[in-house]
């Protein structure tokens, strides 16, 4: 198969729908302060941008909360809310030792909707604290993926802490080698991973690599896409990002492209809903 890749992959990126429908799995929205992009566009503009670029669905989180339940509220059927445990801008710095922590999301989760906790940025050395293990904890009791960015010792410690719980790894991982995730793919099997902003080391010159390719078809239920529109600047550039998404994704066989760019999410979605 990998031949097919080496050798095969303008061919089937051509013939392959130019219109691959993408649920992206990392979208933030946040604002409304200065410079956020819910002080920029509207939930409207927001999903006239997912429309253009053939998104059928997309996993959001923000600070503040309330910026994703409006999206949430404009599209239901399309928006997957994700709690963002930051009160405030510099909170993403301390709350993993947040007493008031697990209280304020218990609040929260009464609104119902949300599927998840995160993005949350934690690394190894605040990974063990108390909070972090409840938070663990209520989201495997509740059926909630965590969405973390962070470490592969901090993916080995949340596990520790629930081992029933779902992790989405955002950005592959801070050591996105194709080599890396795989072990931690064997050994977890609760473990996916989104691939935001690793299209560079993908697919180098818009040519899907060997290696990671291989990694997909090794585990072709376990990764999805995303844009990651951290900023402003990243929503400028989002139909940019999902083109060039979508042309390493039709350089797979087109099961194995329909799975990382939708179905892989959807079906997470109905395996942690139950």
């Amino acid at each position: 198969m990998l031949l097919w890749v080496v050798l095969g992959g303008t061919a089937g990126a051509l013939a392959a729908d130019a219109d691959l429908p993408i649920f992206d799995t990392h979208l933030h929205y946040s604002g409304p302060d200065v410079g956020g992009a819910a002080g920029l566009w509207t939930p409207e503009e927001i999903l006239a941008k997912l429309d253009r670029n053939h998104v059928s669905r997309a996993l959001f989180s923000s600070r503040p909360n309330e910026a994703t339940q409006r999206l949430y509220e404009a599209a239901p059927e399309r928006i997957v809310p994700f709690l963002m445990p930051y009160r405030s801008r510099e909170d993403r710095h301390a709350y993993h030792s947040d007493p008031d922590l697990i209280p304020w999301l218990e609040q929260w989760l009464e609104w119902g909707h949300w599927r998840g906790i995160g993005e949350f940025h934690l690394f190894s050395e605040h990974a063990g604290t108390e909070v972090i293990r409840d938070m663990a904890r209520l989201a495997e009791a509740r059926g909630l993926i965590l969405q973390l960015h962070g470490d592969h010792g901090v993916v080995e410690r949340l596990f520790e802490h629930a081992p029933g719980v779902t992790l989405l790894w955002a950005h592959a991982g801070t050591v996105p080698v194709p080599f890396f995730i795989g072990l931690y793919l064997e050994r977890f099997e609760n473990l996916y991973v989104d691939l935001s902003m690793r299209n560079e080391r993908i697919a180098p010159d818009g040519v899907l690599d060997p290696e990671w390719a291989a990694l997909f078809e090794r585990f072709p239920e376990r990764f999805m896409v995303g844009m990651d529109t951290f900023s402003p600047n990243r929503w400028r550039q989002f139909d940019a990002l999902v083109a060039e998404t979508r042309h390493w994704l039709t350089q797979l066989p087109p099961e194995l492209a329909e799975a990382l760019a939708w179905r892989n999410a959807e079906r997470l979605l109905e395996t942690s809903a139950r």
